[in-house]
């Protein structure tokens, strides 16, 4: 019985877990991995993606980048973006690369 109840004590912390990741600190360098849900909304020669992001290491609000994105770049394909966080009200990923597959 006490065996059942650490058990279950267990995957129950577990999956809290992975529930959702803590906020990125501002001022780090980070890569992050996700999924491409909608399309990014552009704006002259920036993009970005608005809504929270990424769950792995940690989550920003915002992806923001400069110059053409790679044509892989469209819903359902998988992303990984490096760059630096910032902080001005919201959290952002200011991407230096993308990959998108």
């Amino acid at each position: 019985m006490r065996a059942s109840l650490l058990l279950t004590a267990f995957f129950i912390l577990v999956s809290c877990a992975g529930a959702e990741a803590a906020p990125c600190k501002s001022g780090i360098g980070v890569t992050l991995a996700g999924e491409i849900i909608i399309p990014p909304v552009m704006d002259g020669g920036e993009w970005f993606w608005p809504g929270k992001f990424a769950n792995k290491p940690c989550q920003v609000t915002t992806l923001r980048g400069k110059g053409k994105l790679p044509p892989e770049c469209v819903p359902g394909k998988s992303m990984t973006l490096t760059g630096r966080v910032t902080d001005d009200g919201v959290l952002t990923l200011q991407v230096a690369t993308i990959r998108c597959f």
